[in-house]
């Protein structure tokens, strides 16, 4: 052997741990709940929680560094005011039945900012089933294990007679009930929309060890409960259940005594551990380097957190909840919360439905639930309903499930309901479809009648009246389906030929001006023209023959992608989180830091330039997430749901159709393990990321040239094995037979 190939033979030899290393690591390990905490109001990097929760939990535990802003975490605070309990969904929206706990050494001063302690992040540890952080102030360390409606705290105090634990909540806490002094209860009050008077989470505390004195100190509706030990020590931490309830105190005891049976701390850090391992089990992926594994097991962790089960089970086992949406009354059966449906039917809900279809169907049987309680489906519940975005895209959801096979839930029902949003006025928007008697009248809704985001009303209410077809078509409803896919052509109603854009329109037909297709906000939501004119996913072949054909249509989604990425602020007045991101993110107008564009980089598969696709969703994935967040809001969950879904080279266009269009798969091997026995692999040979475009294909063995696929070919199982290249292939999956099919949008036998 020459020395080169002894060289070549060491090099190998040492490299090989280092490539595998990232492959060994467990992929509950690689999950970082503090990635997208650094970032804050004015420019987002996920503004997430960083969640210590259980999948789905009820309760989700997580770190405060300051109460008085949104994040109440943020990575650049040095101060740590406590572990809260808390229901978060988005920092845009409010916490409910939410309190703070903070371990401390001496007196109890009178805010959590005042007690606050020195911390570095050097002294933390956060993984998804535990959290640990030391308090340089009062020299202890704190720690807490979550489970789906209670938690287990640990604090290790110094030897000292002056240790606490210091609840602060808006409400009620009681400590005279238990005599043995071990236990103390609480009432959190605290919500500010989507909550009868009669709303409150109930929480017992338990400790292993009786406390002295509980010192109890009220301002206005706050009640800050000082719970003092006699003495502590630091060889023997003081342990802490925490059961909680939106049902009763005695169900709070009950949740807290089958998921904390003991104080065995390690024990349960096992079993919320291997919970988590558990659900990610379903997706392996091969070929990721250590960073690339933890910005995907973090994404699919944050898919796993919303919407959160809000059902508990009683002594028999019988689930029950109470109900937000029918002024607090109990009903049995499952609830579940926290979700905004404007972001998450277009990703995360057809996320559940292919990877975890037994959890999508307890949640649209929660949402049935609802509908059931409160007369209408969720819209952006948290706990019921609230005022905040726009559309019904509960109708979404469940045609989605119902093409793509998912029919454990009462069909009769679903359509109800669904028919309910889109033929009856919700005039407050809180949950269904506002200015509908306009919209039915002349095909759209006014701008000068609905004086923000009428143009952007327009094409979702179109979209959802598509939805609506489709589950009426299923189920034997034939005039309906005809009526609500006409309707769901409506979006030509928006669309200016002069100008090439999706426009806002006044009641007399008449163009609002002035227009500016730059210009945010006004007729639009979050976005201006550029964004949304592509808000057309369930007719693209309707929209790219208004753009003027494939070729036009291509021109216009280059220049979408290479424009100036230059924001007008328009009907803002200012400058929103958004556009400053969109600048960031250099590719043009393409606002991937807002839901509308989700889906937008697909239509290259119609217009029968994939390789375009391929290129542009790498560069989306490689620059706009990594291990420490991503750019823009993660919206409960749908940013990260994107991410999975485009890593294994698949991406649900358009919800309420049974297909997937291919993208670039991110890595060497995906695989997705079904329920039962089978497995669909997405398999990637030569990948890297200079080698992002498709070059062949074979489905099951067989040559493959479509850039789509049908659900039931995955659902199956079976291999799609992709040949990379770092040149284009513009002769794969760009004939119009590979294109996706053409829907028949009004059941007329063509568009």
């Amino acid at each position: 052997m020459n020395s080169y190939s002894l060289l070549s033979a060491f090099l190998a030899a040492w490299m090989l741990p280092l490539l595998s290393s990232a492959e060994t690591l467990d992929p509950v390990d690689t999950i970082n709940p503090l990635s997208g905490t650094n970032g804050d109001a004015e420019f987002s990097r996920g503004n997430t929680v960083p969640a210590i929760v259980a999948p789905f939990g009820m309760t989700t535990w997580a770190p405060q560094t300051d109460g008085s802003v949104s994040p109440f975490y943020q990575m650049k605070h040095t101060r740590f005011e406590g572990i809260r309990a808390t229901h978060q969904p988005s920092i845009w929206v409010r916490d409910y039945g939410d309190f703070l706990v903070m371990p401390l050494v001496g007196e109890t001063l009178d805010s959590p900012k005042d007690r606050a302690s020195d911390f570095s992040h050097a002294k933390e540890s956060a993984r998804a089933y535990h959290y640990s952080i030391f308090l340089d102030r009062y020299q202890v360390t704190a720690e807490i294990v979550p489970t789906d409606r209670c938690s287990l705290m640990r604090f290790t105090f110094p030897d000292s007679d002056k240790s606490a634990v210091v609840f602060d909540n808006e409400g009620e806490v009681d400590a005279a009930f238990d005599p043995s002094k071990r236990k103390i209860r609480g009432k959190a009050k605290h919500v500010t929309f989507g909550a009868p008077g009669n709303f409150a989470m109930y929480f017992v505390a338990e400790f292993d060890q009786p406390f002295e004195v509980v010192e109890a100190k009220s301002k206005e509706k706050m009640v800050t409960a000082t719970v003092r030990f006699a003495s502590t020590k630091s060889a023997k931490p003081v342990l802490m259940k925490i059961g909680t309830s939106f049902i009763s105190y005695e169900q709070a005891e009950l949740n807290m005594s089958r998921e904390v049976p003991d104080w065995d701390f390690e024990g349960l850090r096992k079993h919320s551990r291997d919970a988590w391992a558990k659900e990610l089990a379903r997706v392996e992926i091969k070929g990721a380097n250590n960073d690339q594994r933890s910005t995907f097991y973090t994404a699919l962790y944050r898919s796993l957190q919303f919407p959160r089960m809000f059902h508990e089970p009683d002594a028999g086992g019988k689930l029950r909840h109470y109900s937000p949406f029918s002024n607090g009354k109990i009903f049995d059966g499952l609830l579940y919360t926290d979700s905004g449906l404007w972001d998450t039917f277009r990703t995360a809900f057809p996320f559940y439905v292919l990877y975890y279809p037994e959890h999508g169907s307890s949640i649209l049987e929660g949402w049935l639930n609802a509908y059931r309680e409160g007369g209408r489906l969720p819209t952006w519940p948290s706990p019921g309903n609230r005022p905040c975005m726009i559309g019904s895209h509960g109708d979404s959801i469940f045609a989605d499930a119902w093409v793509k096979g998912l029919r454990t839930f009462d069909a009769k029902d679903a359509y109800a309901a669904v028919r309910k949003n889109a033929t009856e006025n919700d005039g407050w928007g809180w949950a269904g479809r506002d200015h509908l008697p306009e919209y039915m009248e002349k095909g759209y809704i006014p701008s000068d009648v609905r004086k923000e985001a009428a143009t952007s009303c327009t094409l979702e209410y179109a979209y959802d009246d598509f939805c609506v077809s489709r589950l009426a078509d299923a189920l034997g409803h034939k005039e309906d389906a005809k009526l609500f896919g006409q309707r769901a052509l409506n979006y030509r109603n928006v669309w200016d030929p002069k100008t090439g854009f999706m426009r806002g329109k006044l009641a007399d037909g008449s163009w609002q001006e002035p227009f500016d297709p730059l210009a945010w906000g006004g007729p639009y939501v979050e976005g201006n023209a550029w964004q949304w004119t592509w808000s057309v996913m369930h007719d693209p072949h309707g929209l790219i023959g208004l753009l003027g054909g494939r070729e036009a249509a291509a021109t216009k989604l280059d220049k979408l992608l290479s424009m100036p990425p230059t924001s007008v602020v328009g009907g803002y007045g200012h400058v929103i989180h958004e556009m400053r991101e969109v600048e960031f993110s250099k590719m043009g107008q393409y606002a991937h830091v807002n839901e509308p564009c989700h889906h937008v980089l697909y239509f290259y598969n119609y217009l029968g330039q994939p390789w375009k696709a391929q290129h542009a969703i790498r560069r989306v994935m490689d620059e706009l997430y990594n291990k420490d967040g991503m750019v823009g809001d993660e919206d409960t969950g749908q940013m990260s749901a994107w991410y999975v879904f485009n890593a294994a080279g698949l991406y649900p266009f358009c919800p309420g159709t049974p297909y997937y269009l291919i993208g670039s798969p991110l890595f060497e091997e995906t695989t997705i393990r079904f329920p039962g026995d089978k497995s669909f692999t997405v398999r990637a040979r030569g990948n890297s990321p200079e080698n992002r475009y498709i070059q062949s294909a074979k489905l099951n063995g067989q040559p493959f040239t479509k850039t789509w696929l049908p659900h039931e070919i995955i659902t199956a199982g079976g291999t799609l094995e992709f040949v990379m290249g770092s040149e284009p292939n513009k002769n794969w999956g760009s004939a119009e037979a590979d294109a996706p099919p053409r829907e028949d949008i009004s059941f007329s036998g063509g568009n």
